[in-house]
């Protein structure tokens, strides 16, 4: 059955739509609909695993490939090679005569020519020949003979150590050549005449050879200095160890000898100038205008130090010198900058451009200081990272060194927060939260303008920056904190609390307390209408269960607790609201209703922002007319005819006492009086029984709507 569907799924004239229909019309129910749907899934795994070992075989056919392209290519240069000594030599045979003489015009000429160059070209062959030789040996370092007059002054095997561990790596066979320290490491299944695979190569001018002391396991060995890399070697021999120590000695001195004959050469070659016809004496020297002015600029002789500048270099970044390193590359610099038009061109450019190469180095050193990585730790916070940054600044890398000190910043914060757990109260975590935030940022920031000080456009990253990590930490918080059932004194104290310590950062120029405000803008919005919906709710309950009775405190206790609860609330003078020993002239419904709303409205402004007002008075105004819409119902009812004189005096306290309060504490919070309690006033005080008239002319319509408290 497989062959078959593989078959029909296979064939060229395959039609996906005929074969489903067939398919369905074949197949009875869905149990074996989806068997044959098992089925083609099976084929298509089987396809896929039959696609990827295809794909693995072609992968290491391409890669048996490269590598029999790789030593066809080694053997082509070989015959090639070949072919040229064996031009040479018929060249050679054609000149010879029978008997090993030169044929030529002028046999003691030609004789005497062939004596004087003989050295040489044998010199030139056997170089040539060396370093073919090499070629032969090592896969990968076809460039070898580009380089003029690159000889192979020494060869041999070493073992590589770890340079920490001391431990075994690998096998390198090393050739020190006449400008270059050449490595290449074994290939365990070769082919042909390869043994070896090019690793990498070093400038002789740029590394160090240091003798290790024999210590343990450790013996027989040198250490290579290159920067950035410290490599150690081990010999077979104590003989084979002192070799390589003189012929890298050997190679230096020839190096500096090669490089000061170079020097006195351009510099007799500058002296030895064209001879200039005699002059008469009545010519003035100073007024001929075809005089060669290049005769009065003295020849420059290069210091020392100048010439050591690289190694200098190499050594202070692998000491982690960095400040001297930084005071050698801006001498070397001034040196060359003054003296670029004097002594020998060829000598200051390789010296530039070695030097420019160590200030690559040294960036590369400092960037990787500040470079934040898993296993850095963070204990040094930013005072760690000044060395750095300075460093960076003054080799023109503010940029990057910006870059970098943010990235640094960021994983600091993110590392703090982490440290913060949600225990206890919520008001209690958002003030720690916000406390190592807002510190922390604070910190950086001091640190930053420290480190990049007047720099306009580092200035503008950090706001950025600033801004973003703002972002994520006020996304976090309402995750952590505007949850459902959250209740409004808590979040409004949580939020007055993050509003302060966002403050702080205005003595440093940088004020986020708008971008606070807008992120925190919804979920506030949101808060402040549950919260609405609740109150709402509760005050629609408490009227249907409103008798309106005075409120029975039970005895004297009770009575001054309940005085000393409204007076921490800010109703005064309720003594003329009580009867008797422990009586009060309000029902509870209104007593609760006033314990409600005035923390209410506390809490809305602390809340309040220029761009949160209109809810907030949205929700004053909407929680304050349900209950007053509880005690026009209760006026219009006929039911409680007998209770309306009562009615009046809860109404008088709601406007006279209680809305009067929120008005004032509004005005002097917001500095304006709230529009819509204003309307409310307005609208309903006729409740307090004042405008009899207004009450009878609109008590049929209040008959008619609010029969029963199923108003809500």
């Amino acid at each position: 059955m497989s062959d078959t569907l593989t078959k029909k799924i296979g064939a060229p004239d395959f039609a996906p739509e005929k074969f489903v229909k067939e398919l369905t019309q074949q197949c009875v129910g869905g149990i074996e609909l989806q068997q044959q749907r098992q089925k083609i899934q099976q084929l298509a795994d089987e396809t896929n695993v039959l696609l990827k070992k295809n794909v693995y075989h072609n992968y290491m056919q391409f890669i048996e490939t490269a590598k029999e392209i790789s030593h066809l290519e080694s053997e082509m240069y070989q015959l090639s090679h070949m072919l040229t000594e064996q031009r040479s030599l018929l060249s050679s045979l054609a000149s010879m005569s029978l008997l090993g003489d030169k044929i030529s015009s002028a046999p003691q000429e030609a004789e005497s020519e062939t004596d004087a160059k003989s050295p040489q070209e044998d010199g030139e062959e056997e170089r040539r020949r060396r370093l073919a030789a090499i070629l032969e040996k090592v896969e990968g370092c076809m460039g070898l003979l580009e380089t003029p007059g690159r000889t192979v002054l020494h060869e041999g095997d070493v073992l590589e150590l770890d340079p920490v561990e001391n431990t075994a790596l690998q096998r390198v066979h090393a050739y020190l050549l006449s400008d270059g320290l050449m490595l290449a490491t074994w290939i365990p299944n070769r082919r042909g005449p390869v043994r070896y695979k090019f690793q990498a190569i070093y400038e002789l001018g740029s590394l160090a050879v240091v003798n290790v002391r024999d210590m343990g396991n450790v013996k027989m060995a040198w250490k290579l200095l290159a920067f950035p890399d410290t490599r150690v070697f081990q010999c077979s021999s104590n003989q084979s160890k002192e070799e390589w120590l003189e012929k890298f000695d050997q190679a230096k001195k020839a190096r500096l000898a090669q490089e000061q004959q170079k020097r006195e050469s351009a510099n007799t070659g500058s002296a030895l100038s064209p001879v200039k016809p005699v002059r008469s004496e009545s010519v003035d020297s100073s007024t001929n205008p075809f005089e060669d002015s290049e005769d009065s600029i003295p020849e420059l002789e290069l210091p020392d130090w100048l010439l050591e500048v690289p190694e200098d270099l190499d050594v202070c970044i692998a000491q982690r010198h960095f400040e001297d390193a930084y005071n050698l590359l801006e001498r070397a610099r001034d040196f060359l900058d003054k003296n670029s038009g004097r002594g020998s061109d060829a000598v200051i450019i390789d010296i530039r451009r070695k030097v420019e190469t160590r200030v690559k180095a040294l960036t590369d050193v400092l960037t990787k200081e500040l470079t934040v990585s898993p296993d850095k730790s963070l204990q040094g916070g930013l005072r760690a990272a000044r060395r750095a940054v300075r460093l960076l600044n003054k080799l023109s890398c503010s940029t990057q060194a910006c870059d970098l000190f943010l990235k640094l910043c960021s994983s600091i914060l993110k590392a703090q927060l982490k440290h913060v757990k949600r225990e206890g109260a919520t008001v209690l975590y958002v003030r720690q939260l916000g406390g190592i935030f807002f510190t922390n940022l604070a910190d950086m920031a001091r640190e930053f303008l420290r480190a990049f000080p007047n720099s306009p456009s580092c200035a503008s990253a950090f706001v950025v920056w600033a801004s973003s990590e703002l972002t994520l930490f006020t996304s976090h918080l309402i995750k952590q904190v505007f949850m459902p059932q959250s209740a409004i004194t808590s979040l409004a104290e949580s939020v007055t609390c993050i509003r302060g310590q966002c403050d702080q950062l205005c003595e440093l120029g940088l004020d986020l307390r708008y971008q606070l405000d807008g992120q925190l803008r919804q979920p506030l919005v949101r808060l402040l209408r549950e919260t609405r919906e609740k109150l709402v709710d509760a005050v629609k309950m408490r009227a249907v269960e409103d008798r309106w009775r005075p409120t029975n405190l039970q005895n004297k206790a009770g009575l001054q607790r309940f005085l000393q609860e409204m007076s921490e609330i800010g109703i005064e003078n309720l003594e003329s609201q009580v009867t008797g020993e422990c009586w009060v002239n309000l029902t509870s419904s209104t007593v609760a209703f006033t314990k409600l709303y005035l923390p209410l409205l506390d809490d809305c402004l602390r809340l309040s922002t220029p761009e949160l007002q209109h809810t907030v008075d949205e929700i004053l105004g909407d929680v304050f007319q349900a209950q007053l819409k509880h005690v026009e119902a209760s006026v219009a009812s006929d039911k409680l005819r007998a209770e309306r004189q009562f009615i009046h005096k809860n109404a008088v306290f709601l406007f006279d006492t209680l809305l009067k309060l929120v008005e004032q504490r509004y005005a002097e919070k917001i500095g304006h009086p709230c529009a819509r309690l204003i309307s409310l006033r307005d609208e309903y005080s006729w409740l307090k029984g004042e405008g009899h008239s207004r009450m009878s002319s609109s008590s049929s319509k209040a008959a008619k709507k609010y029969t029963s408290p199923e108003f809500v």
